[in-house]
This record gives structure tokens, sequence and C-alpha cells, in this order.
């Protein structure tokens, strides 16, 4: 054993013998600093179990308990000549939709192929966006609860049916 370091420990034992106010106050602040989170804490939100989708205020599609559901035709209609008004909500472990209040989050949305969905988050409300098509077909669309540079939470795929409007 280094003799520097058995004499420090040695010096440290007699102190501690000498003080038992130092072995209190010394576990009293361990114990503080161990307790103090940081404004980053995960422990103050619910995290999200799932999501749901609403286009001009109604529910159009659903992820829960690993499932995709869609209201109608087994995808989410979208229209390649005006941008539609959607919305997220996340939905937690009890069933319960939320939209986290925490300003470090962010929402996410990725389309394969890339580009084909487009969207424009609201100034107004960071979980509702304007989502267009730029051409025909079918896309997959990924949602993400974002948290600086990594994703807490990414929805399964929902597909989106790009179609031009017809009059």
């Amino acid at each position: 054993m280094n003799p520097t370091i058995f004499i420090t420990i040695t010096e440290m034992k007699e102190t501690l013998k000498k003080s038992p106010f130092f072995i209190l106050a010394l576990l009293l602040t361990t114990g503080f600093l161990a307790s103090c989170g940081t404004e980053d804490d995960h422990e103050e939100h619910s995290d999200p179990e799932g999501l749901a989708l609403y286009i001009d205020g109604s529910q159009v599609a659903k992820q829960e308990n690993g499932t995709v559901t869609y209201a109608e035709g087994g995808h989410v209609h979208a229209d390649m000549d005006e941008a539609s008004s959607a919305e997220v909500y996340f939905i937690d472990d009890d069933g319960d939709e939320f939209q986290p209040e925490e300003e470090y989050y962010t929402l996410g949305i990725e389309s394969d192929p890339e580009g084909q969905v487009t969207a424009s988050i609201s100034s107004s409300n960071k979980w509702a966006f304007g989502m267009q098509c730029t051409s025909a077909g079918t896309a997959d669309v990924t949602f993400k609860l974002m948290h600086d540079d990594h994703a807490d939470f990414a929805s399964m795929d929902f597909e989106v049916l790009c179609e031009e409007h017809d009059e």
C-alpha cells in the first residue's frame, strides 16, 4: 500500500473518531447531493407508451399497446393540394393522452420515403403542424418526442396515403 494513502486514511480515521458531528454532516451532505436533480430529470412527467394523431380536430390514428389503428381505411388520408391541420398527443401507460409541457421537448417527424410527407410545426403549439404530401402514393411517418439531440419516444410507422384532391 502506498504510504501516503495509508497516512491519509489513518488521519481520516482519527478525525472521524474525534468528531461524530463530522460524520453526520458528511452523511447529510451526501444524501442532499444525491437527492438533488437536474432540470432534465425524467421523473417529473409520464413517459409515452403510445400516440394519437388528430387531423382537423378528429382522431385519425392511434398507436396503443404495440398496435396502430386507423379511424378509416387502414391509413391516414392526406391531400397533395393543401396542408391538413394535424396535432399529436402522447399516451401514457394509463391510456391518458397528454402533451409534454417541458420546454426542452420538441416534436420530430420523419417520412419514408424522405420528404414525401412534409410538416411545418405551428408557432403557437409545438405539438400541432401542417401536414402535406409532395407526391402521390403511400409513406410511413414516424413521430418522435425529441429531448435535445435524441428521441425519448419514437412511434411506430403510421401509413399515410397521399392523394390528389378530386373536385
